[in-house]
C-alpha cells in the first residue's frame, strides 16, 4: 500500500495532517493519532449510518475520538493506495482504496475518499471518511 501520490504532492497544512493521520494509522500509533486532532474535531468514518456510528453524527470531541481510535487504530489493521489528492484552502481530499485487517483476521477492502479539514495550527478539526460500510463487509476475505 502507499501514499507516496501524497507524499510527492505541494505540501499544505491540510496535506500534511493527512499524511501524518495515514502514516500514524498504519502504524497503530493511536495515541500520536489522536494528537493530530482539535479539541472539538469531527471524526465520521465512515460518513454516515454504520455499525461503527448507528447515529450517523460522527465521533465528535477527542474524548469520542479516543473511543474510536482505540477500537480500530492497531498496527497492521489498516493501508491506503491513495490514487489522486487535492487540496483547496484548509481542505484536503485523498481518493484510492482503503484495505483494513479485522480483529478476526479477515481483511475487507473498499474505494474511499478521504477529507481532511485543518485550523489554523494545522489540528484536524474534520475527518470525513466516504466508503461503503456494506460493501466492503461484503469484500472480506
Amino acid at each position: 500500500m502507499s501514499i507516496q501520490i501524497v507524499l510527492d504532492a505541494p505540501q499544505t497544512p491540510a496535506r500534511e495532517a493527512s499524511v501524518k493521520s495515514m502514516q500514524l494509522a498504519m502504524a497503530g500509533k493511536g495515541e500520536e493519532w489522536l494528537e493530530l486532532f482539535a479539541e472539538d474535531a469531527v471524526v465520521q468514518d465512515p460518513y454516515g449510518r454504520s455499525a461503527f456510528d448507528p447515529e450517523g453524527r460522527g465521533h465528535r470531541g477527542k474524548a469520542a475520538i479516543r473511543k474510536f481510535c482505540a477500537a480500530h487504530i492497531r498496527a497492521g489493521g489498516i493501508g491506503f493506495e491513495i490514487r489522486q489528492t487535492i487540496t483547496s484552502g484548509e481542505a484536503c481530499v485523498n481518493i484510492g482504496t482503503i484495505v483494513s485487517k479485522r480483529p478476526d483476521c479477515g481483511v475487507q477492502w473498499s474505494e474511499v475518499v478521504n477529507v481532511y479539514e485543518v485550523d489554523a495550527e494545522g489540528r484536524i478539526v474534520l475527518l470525513r471518511s466516504y466508503w461503503d460500510f456494506e460493501a466492503a463487509s461484503k469484500t472480506a476475505f
